[in-house]
């Protein structure tokens, strides 16, 4: 169990988030970027490849071979494209409140976008499918880009009054808290979209054993901690 954190002022609370948010937005947006520019190499490199196979053992014309490859790479990035809900879906969470229930979507964090992109994601593979798995990495790693670029601009639209309220609660108690806990004692007017604002902050950890509920990583206990300090020391001076 986590030790008591010393409890921080609502408006504390909502600066720590903004500047937060503000770094994590900036550290999707280089996850973006990194996945883009690799996926752009590896389809680089895959369609060169999957080109010279192609106009060596079965068309003459360098022309109708490149069309042919645009096609067949298109195809499979565009299959991949689809599956990419399948692939990275949000798990959801059917919770009884006290007067009704909700249903809570919680993303999946980026370090599975990546597992994803690279493409170790399946186990139990056969040869065959490890072999596609490698072929369609380039699609993949676009996709995940994709996918990136989608969680920049959705962390952008989290409310942040909300979601402070909800962290500094979790600070406070530093402990699990349950989500029917967490909507009761907050009064929160959406709980759905507050809870998926809250999972999509680095270092909140999704408990579902038994019942949905919510804790604090030790890193992000660590990093208000530093804060408060910062804050603190900037105040004496």
């Amino acid at each position: 169990m986590q030790q008591k954190a010393i409890p921080m002022k609502k408006e504390d609370m909502r600066r720590w988030m903004a500047d937060y948010l503000t770094t994590q937005r900036r550290l999707t947006m280089g996850s973006t970027g990194a996945m883009a520019a690799i996926g752009a190499i590896a389809t680089l490199v895959e369609f060169m490849a999957v080109l010279l196979i192609i106009r060596i053992g079965f068309i003459g014309s360098w022309i109708l071979a490149t069309l042919v490859t645009i096609g067949i790479l298109a195809a499979v990035q565009f299959l991949t494209w689809l599956r990419l809900p399948k692939q990275l879906p949000d798990i959801e969470h059917e919770v009884e409140l006290e007067e009704s229930s909700a249903l809570f979507r919680i993303p999946p964090g980026m370090p599975l976008v990546w597992t994803y992109g690279f493409g170790s994601l399946d186990t139990d593979q056969t040869r065959i499918e490890l072999l596609l798995g490698v072929l369609a990495m380039p699609q993949r790693m676009c996709c995940a880009a994709w996918f990136a670029w989608q969680r920049f601009q959705e962390l952008k639209s989290v409310d942040v009054d909300s979601s402070a309220a909800v962290i500094r609660m979790l600070h406070k108690k530093a402990e699990r808290i349950d989500v029917k806990v967490l909507t009761a004692e907050l009064e929160l007017s959406n709980p759905a979209k507050t809870i998926r604002d809250v999972s999509l902050i680095d270092g909140v950890v999704l408990l579902t054993r038994g019942t949905l509920g919510m804790s604090l990583a030790n890193r992000l206990m660590d990093d208000l901690a530093e804060w408060q300090k910062k804050q603190s020391a900037a105040a004496d001076g």
